[in-house]
This record gives structure tokens, C-alpha cells and sequence, in this order.
């Protein structure tokens, strides 16, 4: 099923090609399911991306960013490299090393120039980490599983499987700290650990409360944790008392809340957002879901699921005798379950992108999964 968000921003600016002028060509890492594609459609951005959720079923989403109003917004982020250069310590200098700090989302920290976390999330996420939130409240709801645990793990990993990939610039005069902002990280499509985390916790505050995340600064590293009660075996961190597992977010390889990844150290210094909380989306409940999460368990003998992993509206027919067929459909990364009287037989027809028809023979108490190989131009089952 494909889930759709549209920041909407009214503004007028310059076009499509003025940023990749300031970035260094970057090769990326990214898992060989993962499909991510940008271009540019009357003005705006078109992103689709095909990726994995912790129930380890394809989710296909599609944003829609205007690309002018995305560009000034992305162009106020960075400071000039002056900054960084010796100068008389005054108040004058002091407030206007201050202001353009400000005006370029950045801050001063022990002595440290450095990306004010918390500005960039008040700046930018209500255009673009918003309507991504809101898709994978719809995307938990079709599962009927819409909970705080799940809104967090989902997030999660529709983050680790963005492309990983250090921003590089090449801009003389400015200065951004290795990091993509929100826009910048969903139109490039890739990030490093700094910008991964960002979009994730602008995400996150519209689906927990603002006060229960955290930043986690390591040396070469940085990462999140969540307020949450600890289970044996997971890692968390105490920061004023209470309990806060780590969420690694820096892809591509998926790791669940409390689960180290390969960068994580036990000297970090704890950063909490200081942002005005926005409105939590309310949790959505669905008592038929409209989509099953992959089975782990034994499947009823009576019962056949049938998942479309592919981004295209799966037909096909099934039979009881390979005479009498019924017609049915599953759009793109849904899931049907299929309730019979007893244990049964069946045949399953696909047509091919050539008209070519194919007959499998499958059985109820199993879960098959159907995609679509570009390649070869058909359908495939497996078990």
C-alpha cells in the first residue's frame, strides 16, 4: 500500500539545480531492497521510497516537497566560515558571531562551534518530518497495531534504511558542520548518523512526547535514546534518574530500540531537545486491519496468507480443482489472509507482464509472499 505526505509551503524561490552545486559527489551504502528515487515534477520534489518496517514487511511511501520554498529553507542552514577565524574578543564581535550562529542554526558549546540540534528541529520539522509521521500512524493503523512501542520501532527503521553516506561540501565561504538538514537529507537521499538522527527525532515528536527523547554525543558518533522501561538485554542510559534505551538510527543495518550498533560508546554527552513540544498525532485504532504483519507463528491449517512484497497491484485468481477460479487482487505491500473450512488444496494463477499465464499449486496453513522481478518481467512466489 502506498502512503502519501505533502508538505505544504507557500513561498516563492530559485530552482531545482542550485544546491548540488555545493555538495562533492557521494557514495552511498544502502540495503539491496531499499529503492529510493527524487525528481522533479512542476515544482516539486517527488520522493519514493521503498523500505523495510520492523515487522519486516515493504512499505512504499511517497512525499511530495516543493522544491523553492525546500531550498530557501535548506539555504538558511550554516554559518560563515569566518567564524572559525581569530578575532578581538568585544561585545560587538561576540553579538555578531551570536546572530549569525542563530541565523544559521548553529550554537556555541564549550567553546565549539557546532549544529544547534533543537533549532533545527523547531525550523524544519513541522514542514517535513510532520507528514512522514502522520504516514506511519496510517501505516500502523492498517496493521491495527498503532502503540507508542511500534511508532517508535517503525520510525526507526524507516530511518536505518535511508542510503548512509557522509555529507562532503564544497563551499569556501560556509560552513555546515558534515550535516544534511531534514529537506536536504529526504531530496539528496542519504545521510550520515548526524542527519539520520535529526529527521528521526523531528519525526519522533509527533508521535511521543518531545521530553522523552534524547541526544546521545560521542566523540565521532551520534545517536538517540528513548525514555522507556529496560528489558534484559537491551542497553540504556540514565539521564535524571530514568531509564532511556538507545535508538540507532544510522543504517543501514536495522537495529531495534535497545539494540547497540557498531558505533555506540559508553562516553556520550547527554543532550536533551529544547524545542516547544508540538501536538502529538492521536494514536489510531483499527479493528479489521487492512494489512497483517509477516507471520511468526504457525499459521492455522485453514488459513492461507498471501503477501505482495512488489510496488505494483498484484491480480490473480485461485482454484480449488484448477477449473473454478475467483478472481482476486492485493495492492502493493498488502497482505490478504484467506479463511477455509478445513485444510486445503489450491491452485494459485499469475499473469505476466507478457500475458503469460502461470498455475502454482500451494496449500492452506502457509504463508507465501508474491513480487515482481523487473528483470524477468513476472511475478514470483515463494514460501
Amino acid at each position: 500500500m502506498y502512503k502519501t505526505g505533502i508538505s505544504y509551503l507557500f513561498l516563492i524561490l530559485q530552482g531545482f539545480f542550485l544546491m548540488p552545486a555545493l555538495l562533492i559527489a557521494q557514495s552511498v551504502e544502502k540495503n539491496d531492497y531499499v529503492r529510493y528515487n527524487v525528481s522533479l515534477n512542476e515544482g516539486d520534489y517527488v520522493i519514493t521510497y521503498r523500505f523495510k518496517d520492523h515487522f519486516n514487511n515493504f512499505q512504499n511511501y511517497t512525499l511530495k516537497i516543493p522544491a523553492e520554498p525546500s531550498q530557501q529553507m535548506i539555504d538558511q542552514f550554516g554559518v560563515p566560515r569566518w567564524l572559525f577565524e581569530p578575532y578581538e574578543d568585544n561585545a560587538e564581535n561576540r553579538r555578531v558571531s551570536e546572530e549569525e550562529m542563530e541565523k544559521g542554526l548553529f550554537l556555541l558549546n564549550d567553546n565549539i562551534i557546532e549544529v544547534d540540534k533543537s533549532a533545527v528541529l523547531s525550523h524544519y520539522s513541522e514542514a517535513f518530518a510532520r507528514p512522514i509521521a502522520e504516514m506511519i500512524v496510517s501505516s500502523l493503523a492498517d496493521y491495527g497495531a498503532d502503540n507508542r512501542r511500534n511508532r517508535i520501532e517503525f520510525a526507526m527503521r524507516f530511518i536505518q534504511d535511508i542510503p548512509y553516506g557522509v555529507p562532503q561540501y564544497n563551499d569556501e565561504e560556509r560552513h555546515y558542520g558534515g550535516v544534511h538538514v531534514p529537506p536536504q537529507l529526504l531530496i539528496r537521499g542519504y545521510g550520515d548518523c548526524d542527519s539520520k538522527v535529526l529527521l528521526f527525532a523531528g519525526i519522533l515528536t509527533y508521535l511521543i512526547p518531545a521530553d522523552d527523547i534524547v541526544f546521545l554525543n560521542q566523540k565521532e558518533h551520534v545517536l538517540s535514546a528513548i525514555r522507556e522501561t529496560p528489558e534484559d538485554g537491551l542497553t540504556y542510559v540514565r539521564y535524571r534518574g530514568e531509564a532511556y534505551l538507545i535508538a540507532e538510527t544510522a543504517g543501514p543495518g536495522p537495529r531495534l530500540l535497545g539494540q547497540k550498533g557498531n558505533y555506540y560508546r559508553k562516553q556520550f554527552r547527554i543532550e536533551p531537545l529544547d524545542i516547544v513540544p508540538p501536538e502529538m498525532i492521536p494514536y489510531r485504532q483499527n479493528e479489521q486491519p487492512t494489512i497483517y504483519p509477516r507471520q511468526k507463528e504457525p499459521i492455522e491449517s485453514n488459513i492461507l496468507v498471501l503477501q505482495n512484497e512488489s510496488v505494483r497491484k498484484l491480480q490473480f485468481q485461485i482454484s480449488p480443482d484448477n477449473r473454478r477460479w475467483e478472481s482476486l487482487s492485493l495492492d502493493a505491500n498488502q497482505a490478504g489472509k484467506y479463511i477455509f473450512e478445513t485444510k486445503v488444496k489450491l491452485f494459485l494463477r499469475l499473469r505476466s507482464g507478457r500475458k503469460e499465464v502461470t498455475t502454482y499449486q500451494i496449500g492452506t496453513g502457509k504463508a507465501y509472499t508474491i513480487t515482481w522481478n523487473d528483470r524477468k518481467n513476472r511475478w514470483e512466489i515463494s514460501s
